[in-house]
């Protein structure tokens, strides 16, 4: 099957980002981080390529819709988790750039055996309300996270997470647990006051960590705004920039067309059909990013006619990923076979199905069942999912299957995502490595998705991997997981996203990562 060049060219890339699961070595005092930047703030008047006018301090970026929470624990969403970074730290990080850990509020780290770790933190960090980071509140807030469902995949196997002083921190795990370092990166092991904690914070509505930004107000529908904190302990990544707005505007053009007049300075996503004119505007710079996030048809394949397999493969062969990437995306994607995104070190497209309405059919009729009984709906929440769904709409007619589809708000979808009543969705999926990725096939997911699937084979599968060291062993895991599942057609791969970000040109050292985040810390005018 052929796979874009520009995703052979991303494997090698990824490559080292997957083998740092291997290494045992500590961040050591710089942590992996960038050098600060020599860089300075524009003090001139516009030119021709975009400048930002003289004092400027501030940063609006445009959104297609907000998040849905604010805390740290309780959501799995990519928007969700673009403003934690804002505000929070781990101690670890996923860099941006390579998708590997590095330290962030550990300013060292040991493996002692296949079971402990001790971190050792940065001295004289600060919260945003001015307490004194210390590793009690590393440890309660890995504590107060497992208290939290959606956070099982991320924080089950810490057994024990004590403060031997008040900067070192021990953590204990239930079995070995290759992951960790990747693990304490995500947002869900973010870190938190305990002082706030234990007063029953609300941390959505009043988010406060060790972050770059500290949270100002959140006006649910239209803005979001955060201010720089000056107190930030990472010289090289303190912000640039003083003030940071997020506006909510849903439809693809108005956003670009905001751009365009100045409204906005940023774009967080631009809609397919505005790339080509952007891309002829002297003052706006577009950037492009080959991305890990991996577009599916999600069935529930529990309480529905879609948990017989040979069903869910009569629906992979009918739908043509190339028509819906050139209908919905006018070509700004790539079609996508496999269930984990081509461009990780694991990566394999073996037994996936590739458009065959005969093949289809076949499978239709080892179903046995009548079509007119099955009914897929889909729920999705903007207009890119409606389009995609639209056009499978068609194909699955094709086999018999009515597709209705249901467009809803982001928080309506989220809702409908923890139910069992759920039948399908458009969803994506981009952790920043393979292991992650995977952990999505085990049943223990269907805490957060109560539809997901749940297969005995597979939670052995992945719980196998979960617990070996070997790097080499675990590589040949992750894919035997992938070709399984690729196979038994869990779900339906789509497409994978190529970002499509835009800025102002004068807006330098944008980082827009294949995970689908940005770092706002690094952009300065």
């Amino acid at each position: 099957m052929k796979k874009s060049l520009s995703l052979k060219r991303c494997a090698a890339f990824l490559l080292a980002a997957c083998m740092v699961l291997s290494l045992l070595a500590g961040c050591g005092g710089g942590g992996g981080e960038k050098e600060p930047s020599n860089s300075t703030p524009s003090t001139g008047n516009p030119d021709a390529s975009g400048g930002a006018p003289a004092g400027k301090d501030s940063l609006t970026v445009a959104l297609t819709d907000e998040p849905d929470y604010l805390s740290t624990c309780d959501h799995d969403s990519l928007m969700g988790v673009q403003m934690n970074l804002l505000t929070y730290n781990g101690l670890i990080r996923i860099d941006m750039e390579t998708l590997s850990p590095v330290c962030d509020l550990a300013e060292s780290y040991t493996q002692d055996s296949d079971l402990e770790w001790t971190f050792r933190l940065r001295e004289g960090v600060k919260f945003h309300n001015g307490e004194e980071l210390t590793a009690a509140d590393v440890a309660a807030s890995i504590q107060y996270a497992q208290t939290f469902a959606a956070s099982a995949i991320y924080t089950g196997s810490m057994e024990k997470v004590e403060a031997l002083d008040s900067n070192t921190v021990k953590i204990t795990t239930s079995a070995p647990t290759p992951n960790l370092l990747f693990d304490l990166g995500y947002h869900f092991n973010f870190i938190l006051p305990k002082s706030l904690i234990d007063s029953g914070n609300d941390f959505s509505a009043n988010p406060v960590g060790t972050g770059p930004w500290k949270f100002v107000s959140w006006d649910k529908g239209n803005s979001i705004q955060f201010e720089a904190f000056d107190g930030y302990f990472d010289a090289s990544r303190k912000a640039a920039i003083q003030n940071l707005e997020f506006v909510m505007i849903p439809e693809g053009s108005t956003r670009t067309m905001s751009l365009e007049a100045g409204d906005v300075d940023f774009v967080y996503s631009v809609a397919s059909s505005d790339i080509d004119r952007l891309r002829s505007d002297e003052s706006v710079t577009v950037e492009q990013v080959v991305s890990v996030e991996n577009f599916f048809l999600f069935l529930n394949t529990v309480t529905t006619a879609f948990e017989d397999e040979n069903l869910r493969k009569a629906v992979a062969y009918a739908i043509n990923r190339e028509d819906i990437v050139a209908g919905a995306l006018n070509g700004y994607g790539t079609p996508s076979y496999s269930c984990v995104s081509m461009g990780y070190a694991e990566s394999t497209d073996e037994g996936s199905y590739t458009y065959d309405v005969d093949k289809a059919k076949e499978y239709m009729a080892a179903w046995g069942g009548d079509p007119s009984t099955v009914t897929l709906d889909i729920i999705c929440s903007n207009a890119t999912k409606t389009a995609i769904a639209t056009i499978m709409q068609n194909q699955l007619s094709a086999i018999g299957i009515n597709v209705p589809i249901n467009e809803m708000d982001s928080a309506t979808y989220q809702e409908q995502m923890r139910t069992t009543d759920l039948v399908s969705a458009i969803v994506s999926w981009s952790p920043a490595n393979a292991m992650t990725y995977v952990q999505r096939f085990h049943s223990t997911r269907r805490q957060n998705t109560p539809a997901g699937m749940a297969d005995a084979h597979m939670d052995e599968l992945v719980e196998e991997m979960n617990t070996t060291m070997d790097a080499g062993a675990r590589t040949g895991m992750i894919q035997t997981i992938i070709r399984e599942s690729n196979d038994r057609c869990w779900f339906v791969p789509i497409y994978q996203v190529n970002y499509f970000r835009a800025h102002a040109a004068g807006l330098q050292n944008v980082v827009c990562s294949a995970t689908g985040y940005v770092d706002f810390c690094t952009m300065h005018w």
